[in-house]
């Protein structure tokens, strides 16, 4: 029944007042009933928690999807389609175990929490409420192109929630399938060299290799062509292209040694021209690659190998989750 206000005196209100800021204001509400995981980590369990706290650099979790499947338990009973309250206890489950992770990390810690269609969303409030200060970023993967018929759709993929700091490069680089080979000037509206003063200065090549590179030009020098050949069979290459224009290279003379090992010299219509390859690339919000495929990679491979049906398998290359925190790497080396 609704609270009539209107008769409440002034304490009453600030009491109820008092009351309302202490509640959730936006988001979720679920039935909050302990577990015994949670309540042994208190007292028969705690030694993870003293001694790694804050030591973590990444969690990796796969919980229960929720299905509606008769497959998972909470609090010691199985919790399935018909049950009203199967999101809540999910909420409940997954609420204790993403604080107690959020104690382990380390201020450069990465979690990752894979999950599909029926608790994607829910997923999505819970970790924004739990990690205020991180930046989320859900990547989809698609792991059955086959697809699981439901009942307007076919379902091809399942999701990914990478949760880290918001300052900082946490994730790292992956291997491109086909090297992607482009020249190292720019082009395009906005390439010209007073866009970008600092990326104007000559590359010095010798027998069809770099030798070094030059201080930016002097914003009164303008070279006559691309190509000069200098005094002892050196030659230095400008951002210059073949109607004369001054454009800029895409690195900064500050930046550029950094990449001279993906640097190389192709000869274009008599021109010597700096080209960049590049192995590397950024990892996508959407991993589509075959290796990905759980029936392949998963299913098929563990049935050569042991004769225990396994359900539902991940691909032996969903490693490159944990994989792709790239800072670990560094860290290490």
């Amino acid at each position: 029944m609704p609270k009539n206000y209107q008769s409440y005196s002034k304490d009453e209100l600030v009491r109820e007042l008092n009351k309302l800021k202490k509640q959730k204001k936006y988001g979720l509400v679920w039935e909050d009933k302990p577990e015994d995981v949670v309540e042994q980590c208190k007292t028969k369990l705690p030694v993870l928690n003293y001694t790694h706290e804050k030591k973590i650099d990444v969690i990796y979790i796969d919980p229960p999807y929720n299905t509606g499947a008769k497959d998972w338990k909470y609090n010691n009973d199985y919790v399935d389609s018909e049950d009203p309250y199967r999101h809540s206890k999910w909420l409940s489950l997954m609420e204790k175990r993403l604080k107690i992770a959020k104690k382990l990390l380390n201020k450069n810690g990465v979690l990752i929490c894979t999950i599909d269609e029926n608790e994607f969303a829910r997923l999505g409030l819970i970790l924004e409420e739990i990690y205020p200060a991180y930046q989320i970023t859900c990547v989809t993967i698609i792991h059955n192109p086959a697809g699981v018929q439901g009942k307007n759709f076919s379902y091809v993929h399942e999701y990914a929630y990478f949760v880290y700091p918001k300052n900082g490069n946490y994730i790292g680089k992956t291997t491109r399938q086909e090297d992607l080979v482009s020249p190292l000037r720019d082009w395009g509206t906005i390439s010209k060299r007073e866009q970008a003063k600092n990326c104007f200065y000559p590359i010095f090549i010798k027998d069809n290799k770099i030798t070094g590179f030059g201080d930016v030009c002097a914003d009164k020098y303008h070279p006559k062509k691309s190509n000069i050949i200098l005094d002892d069979g050196s030659i230095s290459i400008y951002p210059i292209d073949k109607h004369d224009i001054e454009r800029k290279w895409v690195f900064s003379r500050n930046s550029v040694e950094k990449i001279i090992d993906q640097l190389f010299i192709k000869k274009i219509s008599g021109e010597h021209v700096v080209m960049r390859r590049k192995q590397e690339a950024s990892y996508k919000t959407v991993w589509d690659d075959k290796r990905y495929y759980a029936n392949i990679y998963g299913s098929k491979l563990l049935n050569n190998l042991i004769n225990i049906k396994f359900p539902f398998p991940k691909s032996l290359y969903a490693g490159d989750i944990i994989k792709s925190c790239g800072w670990i790497k560094m860290s290490v080396s």
